[in-house]
């Protein structure tokens, strides 16, 4: 009961940040500092390594990712608009008691071979709010 409300919740979050949006202006999209052109190989390994850093067991992590694109996030009145490449997908890793967890939806922004924001679902996979 109490994960429904915990997902009932964020949902509604979601609608209402969403809803506070704004999509950025053709000017703000074509001026955007989206930093130097990351390759996918470099994503990945931004990606992996920050991930890692919030495992219990790192070493166990099975990842699977998506393509890394060039694009935005933010824009709402809690979070600035802010540009780079983001690299989503999953993973999997080791808890405490040695099991895995199961996929885990992640995202990591990065710009300039850094990491401006990023996030990690905990329990529901499809739910992963940013983090500045």
């Amino acid at each position: 009961m109490r994960s429904k409300i915990k997902s009932l919740v964020a949902i509604g979050l979601c609608a209402v940040i969403s809803g506070c949006s704004n999509i950025p202006t053709e000017e703000e999209l074509a001026n955007g500092d989206y930093g130097s052109v990351q390759l996918p190989d470099v994503c990945v390994s931004i990606a992996e390594a920050k991930i890692k850093r919030h495992l219990k067991d790192p070493g166990s992590a099975i990842f699977s990712h998506e393509k890394c694109v060039r694009t935005y996030q933010g824009n709402a009145i809690i979070l600035p608009l802010q540009f780079g490449y983001l690299q989503r997908g999953f993973v999997n890793a080791r808890n405490s008691y040695g099991g895995y967890v199961g996929d885990r939806r992640y995202e990591v922004l990065i710009n300039n071979g850094r990491v401006i924001r990023w996030c990690m679902a905990s329990s529901t996979p499809e739910l992963c709010p940013p983090q500045p």
